[in-house]
Formats: structure tokens, sequence, C-alpha cells
């Protein structure tokens, strides 16, 4: 694929470097999602609006929950990013109490909740799921953990953008948005060489499908996105 120089982004050695543009690029706009673009992909995760408590996971700068806070007012929403950039402008977007609840941390070391806090999990196109291989024992334990931060009748939303005509492959990094998704992040979780790998349903459901305590409720591949339904295992319910 030629990339015409208007078209490429700074491609980043480390991923501390990356985490830094990614906080300006959140200051400065980040993406330029309409109200009426969420709401449509809202309706489609959430055939019915969603109640109780709801985390939005990786939330960037909360243009999803802000979505969510008009489709679900009855919500009680939370939010966290690895971006300090991205949770000021979500903090500044939704206003009210999202300072004590929207909080910088890395979601794919812990989530600060205690477990059995969240109705309802949205995990839209976490870093995590970038990688090639994620059916790996440390990809598997995070997807675990996070699932452990349902109730017992929660249920865990992971939405992932892939395009069937590169089902396979990575996006060139030049031509990625997103700062942090231009470097590489290499940790027991993830073996991320940089850019998004498009997966098939196969590798993306695989550490879902692994995960000791993951039950699979539905799938659908909707408008090039995986979207997948997951919830606690009977016994982990108990």
């Amino acid at each position: 694929m030629s990339v015409s120089a208007s078209e490429q982004h700074p491609v980043y050695e480390t991923a501390d470097e990356a985490l830094q543009r990614t906080d300006e690029f959140y200051q400065s706009g980040g993406f330029t999602y309409t109200p009426d673009q969420v709401h449509t992909w809202l309706e489609l995760i959430f055939p019915k609006p969603p109640t109780g408590r709801v985390l939005d996971l990786c939330c960037g700068d909360g243009v999803w929950s802000e979505g969510l806070q008009r489709w679900a007012p009855d919500a009680e929403l939370f939010g966290i990013d690895i971006s300090a950039g991205a949770i000021k402008a979500a903090i500044n977007r939704l206003g009210g109490s999202a300072s004590e609840r929207f909080l910088v941390g890395d979601s794919e070391t812990e989530l600060p909740w205690p477990d059995g806090s969240f109705s309802a999990i949205l995990a839209r196109g976490p870093g995590l799921y970038n990688q090639h291989q994620m059916n790996r024992p440390a990809t598997i334990a995070v997807i675990e953990h996070w699932h452990q931060k349902l109730t017992p009748s929660g249920v865990f939303y992971s939405v992932f953008a892939s395009d069937p005509l590169r089902f396979g492959s990575y996006t060139n990094p030049l031509l990625v948005k997103l700062p942090y998704n231009r470097a590489p992040r290499l940790t027991d979780a993830v073996d991320f060489t940089g850019g998004k790998y498009h997966h098939t349903s196969e590798s993306f459901m695989a550490p879902f499908q692994s995960a000791t305590n993951v039950e699979i409720r539905d799938y659908a591949f909707v408008r090039k996105n995986h979207i997948l339904k997951t919830r606690l295992t009977r016994d982990a319910r108990s």
C-alpha cells in the first residue's frame, strides 16, 4: 500500500513517547465522532439502554460515555483510560461527578474497582485487542480480571473494528490516527508491534473462549465491527 505524505503520522519508538503524544492528541480535539454517529452505534451495541453501574473501559475523551449519558440516563457511568489527557477531556465533557468516577489507569494491569461492581462494561477497542495473538495466558488473564468486575447478571460488550479485506494483517502504523497505536508495546499481556491487527471472528473470540470465567452470550460482525457479548460463567457467578 502506498502512503501519501498527507496521510502519514509519526511512528514512535516507545510507548511512553506515544502516550505523551496521545495526551496532547486528546487535549487538542481527539476523534471527531458526531453525537448521531455515537447514538447509532450505541443502539446497535445496546438494544436496550443499560442500567446500574456501567464502565467505559479505555474511555478515551468520553465521547462514548457522553452518548451513553443520553442513551442510558438511568445508568451511573464510570471510565478509565491510560491517557491523562483523555481523562481530563472526558471530565470536561461530562461534568458533574465525573471527576470522581473517571480515572487514569492502565486497564491491562488492574481495574481499581471491587469485583462485582458493574452491570455492564463497554470495551470499545481497548489496546489489548490490537495485537495479533491474543490467545496467550497473560492476555487471557487480563480478560478474566475484567470479567470479575461484573455483577452476576452483568454483561461485557467487546467492540473492535476489523476490515474484512485486511483480515490477518496489520494496518500500516503510518495511517493510524491515535498516537498510542503507533508504538510497540511488549509486555506479558501485549505483544504489539504498532498499527492494528484485523482479526477474523476466530482470532478475536479465541481468548474469550479460553478464559475460565467467561461465557459467550452473543456474537455478530456488523459494519466491519466485531460485537461480542460475554458474561461470567455460572460457577463464577455463584
